[in-house]
């Protein structure tokens, strides 16, 4: 008897699931077709190239795509704190790019025994569809309307492009929109940052809103993971936590109008509970202040000092569209979304209070932005309901989607198109790349070219002489960068006496590698670095000839442990390694000799 009731549960359970999935079968398909349209070009590339493919990826071509692969490789190598993905030095020292979303993807190859471009090939065919689904169930319970869920779900995934002005014009004149691929096709952010901030939103909506009928357990239930992604966003992305917690505020100061006690109580547990979770992190960032470098590091990540506020284009026009326009008839979800377009006036202008300037641009791309079409889509659709054209809702859902979908593989398509070529070149790389990871031990240093050591911490366990994103690291202190950049200099064979020349001809290059996105978000520009600074630079570049350039070379290279050298012959010819005697050649690879010291 019991195993006849057993049977009945499951078959009912089977048939509950069966239920489940038909109704939300569409949402399932688009889902699936965002995964194949992420992954596309990768594959792509494996498949129409295969007779020259050496196992160098589509990267660059999106962003800060190689920085963030090489902190996934990091956590691959076993350093999952990412401290510092580029040098021997400093794995132990407080991280300041939070590590969970690179160390998720890390793990997920591990589990799976995937090298990194299989790695990063099943995290573009897993997290596109889960992060869709994320948004669509979302979107769904906030509208109570699986059109208005399903449609928005896809602008917004596909769409986006649609939002910048120079691509729009271009797709309207009939030439490809963009020579960048989707945001999402990037690894870690936005996909990672996605999933923690629409899983939030999305628990925490069900924890809180009684119109879902759910039983008070399963609110709780709710209530546990939306902490849990809280809390584990710290971990992910500041700009998530930050822009959570200031919309969180919001919507307290609201329910305290109200006098909802029992929910600003919930709220309060939700707060609580993640920042708990986010003990560690916070004892991390504590740390990372008491460091010599914390300043100057911070001025490379753009922490500017002023107390001017912000506003921008977009967040007051979507606030003034919300309070015009948005269904006021929505009751509780009204004030939810009320509280969502005014937390980017809080983000956007925390300097007032705290004397320190965000980069908020991060808030825009990944947050005001999809806000705005998450709103303008509802207020459209809202409008459409009211008119007498019984299909016209239908009709435009199924426009949106369609033009949404092709947007999207446009696209894809048109950026692998131009940047094929170069991928095809980046192929070369793929025989040293190959000879370090079998014969250099892990962790060893290697010293090249920037974009050699940019693949290197990619597809190597080995750190690197220089690296340009090593500058937002606590290891890299000025003196370091700055030295750096001499030897480089001296390498291409630039003289005392042409170094102002040069220097001043070079002054963006310049104020990024040491500087970072300092002068550009103080002054507009990397050029506006002060001439004072490069001739300072110009007086230390003089005085370090007083040590001849092999003696020079030598004493970096021994001062950062540096094991093997890897000389780009075609793209670096004035370097000429082959006059330092302290070096032993070891193989030539194509374009590449490697030198052993």
């Amino acid at each position: 008897m019991s195993t006849s009731i057993e049977f009945l549960t499951t078959m009912g359970k089977m048939a509950g699931m069966l239920q489940f999935l038909k109704n939300h079968q569409w949402a399932l398909v688009l889902a699936f077709i965002a995964s194949i349209i992420i992954s596309y070009p990768q594959i792509s590339l494996r498949y129409d190239n295969r007779d020259v493919y050496q196992g160098v990826e589509i990267l660059g071509g999106i962003g800060d795509e190689r920085a963030w692969l090489s902190r996934v490789r990091e956590a691959y190598d076993g350093h999952p704190s990412i401290s510092n993905a580029y040098f021997k030095e400093g794995k132990n020292d407080p991280y300041l790019f939070q590590p969970l979303g690179s160390v998720i993807i890390a793990y997920l190859g591990k589990l799976f025994s995937l090298d990194i471009n299989n790695t990063l090939l099943l995290f573009r065919l897993l997290f596109p569809f889960s992060v869709f689904l994320l948004i669509y169930g979302f979107l769904l319970f906030f509208t109570k309307e699986k059109l208005v869920a399903l449609t928005t779900s896809a602008f917004l995934f596909f769409g986006n492009t649609i939002f910048s002005r120079n691509a729009l014009f271009s797709m309207l004149s009939g030439d490809p929109p963009s020579p960048y691929y989707l945001n999402y096709t990037r690894p870690v952010n936005p996909l990672m940052t996605s999933f923690f901030f629409y899983g939030f939103l999305l628990c925490f909506l069900l924890f809180l809103d009684a119109s879902t009928r759910l039983s008070v357990k399963k609110q709780w239930i709710w209530g546990v993971a939306s902490t849990l992604m809280l809390g584990l966003s710290f971990y992910d992305y500041f700009y998530t936590w930050t822009f959570l917690y200031s919309f969180l505020g919001v919507l307290i100061l609201i329910f305290l109008f109200q006098k909802k006690w029992q929910d600003i109580k919930r709220i309060g547990l939700v707060l609580l509970g993640s920042l708990l979770i986010a003990v560690p992190y916070l004892w991390n960032l504590y740390r990372a202040t008491t460091y010599l470098t914390y300043s100057e590091v911070g001025q490379r990540h753009g922490l500017i000092e002023t107390h001017a506020p912000v506003l921008g284009f977009l967040v007051p026009l979507l606030f003034i569209f919300f309070l015009l326009f948005f269904p006021r008839a929505w009751k509780e979800r009204y004030y939810f979304a009320l509280a969502l377009v005014i937390a980017p006036f809080i983000v956007l202008n925390q300097q007032i209070i705290t004397g320190k300037v965000l980069q908020y641009a991060h808030y825009h791309w990944n947050y005001h932005l999809a806000l705005a079409m998450i709103f303008l889509s509802i207020i459209f659709f809202s409008w459409v309901s009211k008119t007498n054209w019984r299909m016209l809702k239908k009709t435009s859902a199924i426009l949106i989607i369609v033009v949404s979908i092709f947007t999207g593989f446009w696209v894809q398509s048109s950026s692998y198109a131009v940047n094929k070529e170069l991928v095809i070149d980046r192929q070369r790389y793929g025989a040293p790349l190959n000879w370090l990871s079998q014969n250099a031990v892990k962790d060893e240093v290697v010293f090249s070219d920037n974009e050699t050591a940019r693949l290197i911490v990619i597809y190597t366990p080995l750190n690197v002489f220089y690296h340009s994103s090593a500058r937002y690291s606590l290891a890299a202190t000025t003196e370091r960068l700055t030295n750096t950049l001499f030897l480089y200099y001296r390498l291409n064979g630039v003289s005392g006496n042409e170094a102002q020349e040069v220097f001043f001809k070079d002054r963006e290059d310049i104020s990024w590698a040491i500087y970072g996105i300092y002068y550009r978000d103080i002054a507009g520009g990397y050029e506006k670095i002060p001439d004072e600074i490069l001739l300072d630079l110009v007086g230390k570049y003089q005085e370090s000839f007083m040590v001849d350039n092999s003696t020079f070379f030598k004493e970096m290279l021994q001062k950062y442990q540096v094991k093997y050298l890897v000389w780009d012959k075609r793209d670096y010819p004035l370097w000429n390694l082959e006059q330092y005697q302290f070096l032993r050649k070891i193989t030539e690879l194509g374009d590449f000799v490697i030198y052993q010291i």
